[in-house]
């Protein structure tokens, strides 16, 4: 599949998960499941950097939203619908992670790029330098790299950091086939049925 129709399949998913029913919820993290078994490091691994994430989620409902105090008595008790409703938040981050392992994370970083430059490429006629965008993407990713377990700003205040960027980014445009453009098609097709009938 082609990387510029893998970021378009994980937008739409973006837009399409807060409105599934649980029951598409389900077939959804069935169908996410099997992909997930082959690489659980990556996984849980991904599920653990945004532990935060999902506590913020789960308290942030379960306080803020009306309903059945969970503890009877107490005025700062957290209600059951909220939790409820942040059980069902997490859940679908959860599916949203998962799809973005599947789909963009375990590409290689030339064919993400190149797939962010297929998609910004149609707006060259708009005067978006495409090739500029996705020179500064290429750099940033770069000094990710270089960053290692610094962060991002110990990299980018460094002195050397000149010394250490490449002089030259290769970009393999790959062009698009019948089959991702009707992928996508079916996506948003897809998302546009979920819209009107949930």
């Amino acid at each position: 599949m082609h990387p510029g129709a893998r970021i378009l399949l994980c937008v739409f998913s973006a837009l399409a998960l807060p409105g599934l029913s649980f029951f598409y919820l389900g077939l959804l993290t069935l169908l996410l499941l099997w992909p997930a078994i082959g690489r659980p490091a990556r996984v849980l691994a991904l599920f653990r950097r945004t532990r935060w994430l999902f506590l913020a989620l789960f308290i942030g409902y379960g306080f803020s939203l009306p309903g059945d105090a969970l503890i009877a008595g107490w005025d700062w008790s957290p209600t059951r619908q909220g939790l409820a409703a942040g059980l069902a938040q997490a859940w679908r981050l959860a599916l949203l992670l998962l799809l973005l392992e599947w789909l963009i994370l375990r590409l290689p970083a030339q064919a993400l790029l190149a797939g962010l430059y297929g998609l910004l490429r149609p707006f060259g006629r708009l005067g978006l330098p495409a090739e500029r965008a996705a020179l500064r993407l290429g750099l940033t990713m770069r000094a990710f790299a270089e960053a290692g377990g610094r962060g991002l700003r110990q990299a980018l205040d460094s002195e050397d950091l000149a010394g250490r960027l490449p002089e030259v980014i290769e970009l393999q445009v790959t062009p698009w086939r019948g089959r991702d453009y009707g992928i996508v098609l079916l996506a948003g097709a897809a998302m546009v049925w979920l819209w009107l009938n949930g």
